[in-house]
């Protein structure tokens, strides 16, 4: 009993400083932080939301489930070698980029997509839409969905 009340509580408090913890990084003139595979996170990125102006969300195209470990690659407009790769461990990703025109590869499972993106003072959002997998028996909860469907 100790023992399964000790393990949640760590577990828990895990789950909060991850929560706490996330925060811009930068490379190469991007910054950006990626997450929101809880509540608390999504929470933690709605308040970079700021800070941003391009926005990425990774969703499962029928039920609108969120995705994480999602591979994204940004590239300048007209280059061919990315600026930015990095493994989004939730559905969310905040990117504050410098003022151009972008292209944005993101790939799940072996299937990638792509969209061109424009960074400026208004925030771009892209939804990400990837094939279902095996049904696991768990649907995307009401907040999932809504999520995905905002503009």
């Amino acid at each position: 009993m100790k023992a399964s009340l000790l393990a949640a509580t760590l577990a828990a408090c895990a789950g909060v400083a991850t929560a706490q913890d996330i925060g811009m990084k930068e490379y190469a003139g991007l910054r950006w932080a990626c997450g929101g595979a809880g509540v608390e996170e999504r929470a933690a990125l709605a308040a970079l939301r700021p800070q941003a102006n391009v926005e990425l969300l990774f969703v499962s195209a029928k039920r609108g489930g969120y995705l994480a470990d999602v591979e994204v690659s940004v590239y300048a407009a007209d280059k061919f070698s990315p600026i930015l790769q990095v493994t989004a461990e939730g559905p969310v990703c905040m990117i504050s980029a410098p003022a151009a025109k972008y292209r944005v590869e993101a790939t799940y499972g072996g299937v990638k997509r792509t969209a061109q993106v424009v960074a400026n003072t208004k925030q771009a959002r892209v939804v990400f839409g990837f094939p279902e997998e095996p049904w696991d028996g768990i649907r995307a909860s009401d907040e999932e969905k809504q999520q995905a469907r905002k503009p």
